[in-house]
């Protein structure tokens, strides 16, 4: 067989494959008339759908166990936009223990933007949302965002277009004193329809989307609590032991029944438990100091498997002021958005249409490559 033949055979046959692909795409897009699949959305459907059009909010890899006074664990919150128009949203986060009994001093929250976005790629504190967020249906709401004259700062205005998504790194801790028991975080947003001038906005909240966690009782800081005999020395001399009237003096009244001054290694004294200068190696992040006399177990590093739990108990819609969002906001969200976008075009990386365009593009080289080697060989030939 010719190479002429040889490669129009292999072209027919590229052009074919191509044919096929189509006409398969296009009858998945399309179906068959004869299925239940292919029917059109009723327009009760079509109703129900637009009615329920809004961003999809979800948080992912809570551990399972965060260690009061312990170091901060990190996990993502997600916000993506799978609706048909433009949005801009005010992400928050509502934490809440079983109890109700949870409290903003309890916590420490962290977040971190993508790189790109005003202030992304470091790391920043939460605030308490304003409009009555500490204590907001026995919860904590906090704003992953800045506060500015008494209401959200506007680059903590997030706009999300169709098909886009935002993810978000948090770190949270707790203190030592956080109440112990179940607890849970669920992803909030106060959002609007930015194609919509008159849309000012709503609160979306489902405890579904949440995830549970327990919070285990710790050791603070690690650091052991101090030797109530200020009168050490520091020197190993083995005849330390030999006069015990040295030391008897400073711990005699405080723990007789503590055999402290026989011990010649400066070991922690019995006011406070061993498992507390031991329980986390650590330092905490919230400066929260060493741990109390009170625990007596101590705290594991993390959650054993880090799978996220469901929430057992109810957590609803936000009840605080809503905030306002204005065109002039939008519009400035907007553009932080388009210059994010351009960074990511510029360095590389991006969401999943990035992988396609690049794989659409291999395609449309190949083909050209063809068609050149094609008229090159037919040239040859003719010349």
């Amino acid at each position: 067989m010719s190479i002429r033949r040889s490669l129009a055979l292999a072209g027919a046959a590229a052009l074919t494959s191509s044919l096929v692909l189509t006409g398969a795409q296009g009858a998945m897009a399309v179906g068959s008339p004869g299925t239940p699949s292919a029917a059109a959305p009723s327009a009760a459907a079509q109703a129900e759908q637009a009615k329920h059009q809004g961003l999809d909010l979800s948080v992912r890899g809570v551990p399972d166990t965060f260690v009061a006074g312990g170091p901060a664990r990190v996990f993502s919150y997600r916000i993506q936009n799978s609706a048909k128009n433009d949005f801009v949203a005010f992400p928050l986060l509502k934490f809440k223990n079983k109890a109700g009994t949870l409290k903003a001093k309890d916590l420490k929250v962290e977040y971190q933007l993508p790189a790109g976005l005003p202030g992304g790629g470091t790391w920043k504190a939460g605030s308490i949302a304003p409009g009555g967020g500490d204590g907001d249906d026995s919860a904590v709401l906090i704003l992953l965002g800045g506060v500015s004259d008494g209401g959200p700062a506007d680059d903590a205005l997030l706009f999300v277009a169709p098909g886009k998504r935002i993810d978000i790194d948090v770190r949270v801790s707790f203190t030592k004193d956080t109440p112990l028991g179940k607890a849970g975080v669920v992803p909030v947003a106060f959002e609007a329809n930015a194609d919509d001038e008159s849309d000012n906005g709503h609160f979306s909240c489902d405890g579904i989307k949440g995830a549970g966690f327990t919070i285990k009782a710790g050791g603070g800081s690690g650091k052991p609590t101090p030797s109530p005999t200020p009168t050490k020395t520091g020197k190993p001399s083995p005849t330390a032991t030999a006069s015990p009237t040295t030391t008897a003096t400073a711990t005699a009244t405080s723990t007789p029944t503590t055999p402290a001054p026989t011990t010649p290694a400066p070991t922690t004294p019995a006011p406070t438990t061993p498992a507390t200068g031991t329980a986390s190696p650590s330092a905490s992040p919230t400066g929260s100091g060493s741990g109390s006399g009170e625990t007596t177990t101590p705290a594991p590093s993390g959650g054993s498997t880090d799978a996220q739990q469901p929430i057992d108990f109810p957590v609803d819609v936000p009840k605080v002021a809503p905030p306002k969002i204005t065109p002039a906001v939008v519009t400035k969200a907007k553009t932080a958005a388009s210059d994010a976008d351009k960074s990511l075009a510029t360095t590389g990386g991006g969401d999943d249409t990035t992988a396609i365009a690049a794989a659409g593009g291999a395609v449309l080289v190949a083909g050209v490559g063809t068609l050149v080697v094609l008229r090159r060989r037919k040239a040859g030939q003719q010349g």
